[in-house]
């Protein structure tokens, strides 16, 4: 049994990150950046177009959203970076404003954008299944946008297992 001094609280985070792994198969990694309190999320497509017509989408998108939810973003940032034949897009985004149904629309967006091109893991997780990792997603969301986690998490997808590491 681990006992943790910080009251669970990296554990919240680690069970944040691995349920969005679990529920949406097209985010590739998800990092907890603890010193700006946010969440980056990559995702992975096989073209390199440019980013910019996903920026011009994303960005108004969830400008928009969090509009009719009465918040505003305080982190928000949209990065493509080329590994071989790969494009690497991450988006980052701030805890304290973050709702489960902003990463739903983020990943649908991108699916939207890239179709074929999103590289990703193929998991048919029954509808029973999404809706119960979408309530862990948003309740330990809750739980950490209340209490910072004092270090910095990432998940990654692996073979179709989740790895998390703490540092």
């Amino acid at each position: 049994m681990n006992i943790y001094k910080d009251g669970g609280r990296v554990q919240d985070g680690v069970g944040l990150l691995t349920s969005i792994l679990l529920r949406y198969s097209e985010v590739g990694s998800v990092h907890y950046w603890r010193e700006q309190h946010a969440l980056k999320f990559t995702f992975m497509i096989t073209q390199h177009d440019e980013l910019s017509s996903f920026q011009e989408i994303l960005k108004p998108a969830l400008e928009l959203f969090h509009q009719l939810e009465g918040k505003s973003m305080r982190v928000f940032d949209i990065a493509c970076r080329s590994e071989e034949n790969v494009c690497v897009i991450t988006v980052t985004r701030d805890v304290d404003s973050m709702t489960q149904r902003e990463v739903g629309l983020i990943v649908e967006l991108l699916k939207r954008e890239y179709k074929q091109n999103l590289v990703y893991d193929e998991m048919n997780l029954p509808e029973d299944e999404q809706v119960f990792q979408e309530e862990m997603i948003n309740h330990m969301l809750s739980s950490i946008q209340t209490h910072d986690i004092d270090k910095n998490v990432v998940a990654l997808r692996e073979e179709g297992r989740v790895l998390v590491f703490k540092n």
